[in-house]
C-alpha cells in the first residue's frame, strides 16, 4: 500500500483497512486526462476512522487547465456559475449558510477575512455583503481575474506560504480545501502567520458519513486525498497546536456530508 495522502494520525499503519477501490473511471468523475493506467483506493483507519486516498497515477496535474475547463470550460461558464450560485435561495445554498454560520460565530463586526482557495468567490461575496473585509488567495490566474477585475474582491494569486501580508486576520477559512492537499498540517500550521492574537481558524471538510451512501459519493472524488472523522479534525488540530471550540456535522443543501470547526491558537499554558 503506497499513500497518496500524508499519514498524519497517529496509529500505526497495520490499523489501515481498504474500503473502496476504483479500476476504471466512475461515470460521474469528470474526465481528467491521466498518463498511466487508471486505479485508486481508500483506506480508513480502524481506530480514528480518517479514510487516506491511494493514487496508482500522478494526480499532481488535475488542478492546472483541466479542472476549470472541465467544471465551467471558460470565462463565460464562470460568469454563469457565479450567478446561478448567488441566486440560490438560503435553504438550497452551501454558500449562503456558510456566510450565515461563520459571521454568526463572531459577536464583532466588520472583522477581516482570509479565505485560502477562494475559487470563483461566492463565500468573499458573501462575507463582503456581511461587511467583512475580505481577502483571498487562489492558484488558478484565471479565478483571480474574474474575481478581481469582474467581482472586484481583493484575492491575490498566491500560494499561503508566498502571500505577504500587510495585516493580520481575525479569521483564516479553509472551505473544502484541506482534503485536496497531502499534508494538511502543514497548510493549517501556516495560517498562524496570518492571525491577530485571538484570531480564528475555519475549517469545512468532507465527513466520512458519506462512506454509508457507499463509494460513488462526491466525496470520494479522485482529487480528494482526505476524508474526516470530527477525531481526525480535532487530532489534526491539536498537532497543528490549535484549540478546538467546535466541530459540527451537517448535511448541506447541496447533498454533501460535511464536518465543519472552529479553532483557536493554543495559549502558552494550553501548549
Amino acid at each position: 500500500m503506497k499513500l497518496s495522502a500524508f499519514k498524519f494520525c497517529k496509529h500505526n499503519k497495520n490499523y489501515l483497512l481498504k474500503i473502496f477501490d476504483y479500476t476504471k473511471v466512475p461515470n460521474n468523475e469528470k474526465k481528467f486526462i491521466i498518463k498511466g493506467k487508471y486505479g485508486r483506493s481508500f483506506y480508513q483507519c480502524k481506530l480514528c476512522k480518517h479514510i487516506y486516498s491511494s493514487h496508482a497515477f500522478s494526480i499532481q496535474n488535475l488542478y492546472s487547465q483541466q479542472y476549470l475547463e472541465l467544471t465551467y470550460k471558460n470565462l463565460n461558464g464562470i460568469k454563469k456559475r457565479f450567478k446561478n450560485v448567488t441566486n440560490l435561495p438560503i435553504n438550497k445554498s452551501d454558500n449562503k449558510n456558510r456566510a450565515i454560520r461563520v459571521d454568526s460565530f463572531f459577536k464583532e463586526k466588520k472583522l477581516k477575512l482570509l479565505d485560502v482557495g477562494s475559487g470563483i468567490g461566492v463565500f468573499l461575496h458573501e462575507m463582503k455583503k456581511k461587511k467583512w473585509d475580505v481577502s483571498g488567495i487562489e492558484m488558478d490566474k484565471r479565478y483571480v481575474d474574474f474575481c478581481k477585475k469582474i467581482k472586484k474582491l481583493n484575492v491575490h494569486k498566491k500560494k499561503l506560504e508566498q502571500f505577504k501580508k500587510k495585516k493580520n486576520f481575525d479569521l483564516v477559512t479553509f472551505n473544502k480545501v484541506l482534503e485536496h492537499v497531502a499534508n494538511p498540517i502543514k497548510l493549517f500550521k501556516l495560517s498562524t502567520k496570518f492571525l491577530k492574537k485571538d484570531g480564528i481558524v475555519y475549517i469545512e471538510v468532507p465527513d466520512i458519513k458519506a462512506k454509508t451512501q457507499g463509494k460513488f459519493r462526491q466525496e470520494f472524488c479522485v482529487d480528494h486525498l482526505h476524508i474526516f472523522s470530527p477525531e481526525s479534525l480535532n487530532y489534526l488540530a491539536d498537532v497543528c497546536g490549535f484549540q478546538t471550540l467546535q466541530i459540527k456535522r451537517i448535511h448541506e443543501p447541496s447533498g454533501k456530508f460535511t464536518l465543519f470547526g472552529f479553532f483557536k491558537k493554543k495559549s502558552n499554558k494550553l501548549s
